[in-house]
């Protein structure tokens, strides 16, 4: 294990196929007005020109280094747990290559954790559409361990996290069931261990939204992988607060997938006294 840089903060990014963006990003991580410690560029096997602008940009500047997957792993879990496991810092900042950050982001943040003392700290995020992700959002939130299963708090792209608590639970989860909600699972593990979450209310992100028409089957399958992962999360240590929480995501389905679901949900129903999942199902993804 490398040993953390103590208080430092380890920037990674995520990236596949998109240089120019990439570069975007990169340069709004180093122009922080705190500059962090370094910054990791995980490459998830490109075959573009990725690899050798990346090169460039660690001979023009030492805070950078290029890490690179053989092959692409048809997930970013593998390449944000590659930063994760090369940091040196003892916080990790995660970005995807396709957003960027505000110059004071990394500030803001490090003076929420000498303030606050929490152990996941992200922000809220200017979408591409002109409109803030959050409009509603208070200065400052402290999400419960039951507002984490409710729904997911964090923007990607705004979390910083303690390294040693990513660590702790194995980083993202590579499966492919879980692409699309890998980062909601690890904040899930985290929380089911006592992390402190803190969400600031400002705008420190830039945030792709991507398409407007994504495909529905999906997002039928990322909201069915989240209801399976919210009822293992229930089950673990249930309550009635945590099991009309899974309850609701399981009718959150019908919404994605439409009336043919709920033949699925009355089964689920009838099958209410034994568990909405298998045991089966509810091992998976452990």
């Amino acid at each position: 294990m490398i040993p953390p840089h103590s208080n430092a903060i380890s920037v990674v990014i995520s990236t596949h196929q998109r240089p120019d963006a990439c570069e975007r990003a990169l340069r709004s991580a180093l122009n922080q007005t705190e500059p962090p410690l370094e910054v990791l560029v995980c490459d998830n096997g490109s075959t573009d020109e990725t690899e050798a602008r990346m090169h460039g940009w660690e001979r023009r500047d030492e805070r950078v280094r290029y890490l690179r997957m053989p092959r692409n792993s048809g997930t970013p879990a593998t390449t944000r747990n590659l930063g994760i496991e090369h940091a040196r810092g003892d916080w990790i900042a995660f970005l995807d290559d396709d957003d960027e950050w505000l110059p004071a982001k990394l500030a803001k943040q490090r003076a929420m954790v000498a303030a606050e003392g929490a152990d996941a700290i992200a922000t809220n995020a200017l979408r591409s559409n002109g409109g803030t992700y959050a409009p509603d959002a208070p200065p400052i939130w402290h999400p419960t361990r039951l507002d984490v299963l409710k729904a997911n708090p964090i923007i990607m792209s705004s979390a910083l996290v303690r390294r040693e608590l990513l660590l702790a639970v194995g980083g993202f989860p590579t499966d492919v069931r879980s692409k699309g909600f890998e980062d909601y699972a690890a904040w899930l593990e985290l929380a089911e261990r006592g992390a402190r979450f803190l969400v600031l209310g400002d705008a420190l992100v830039r945030y792709e939204d991507g398409s407007a028409d994504r495909l529905s089957t999906e997002s039928a399958r990322i909201q069915v992988g989240v209801t399976r992962l919210v009822w293992k999360h229930a089950l673990r240590t249930p309550s009635p607060a945590r099991i009309r929480t899974a309850l609701r995501s399981s009718l959150a389905v019908g919404h994605v997938l439409g009336a043919g679901t709920w033949t699925w949900l009355g089964a689920q129903r009838r099958n209410r006294t034994r568990a909405p999942w298998s045991p089966a199902d509810r091992g998976a993804g452990r």
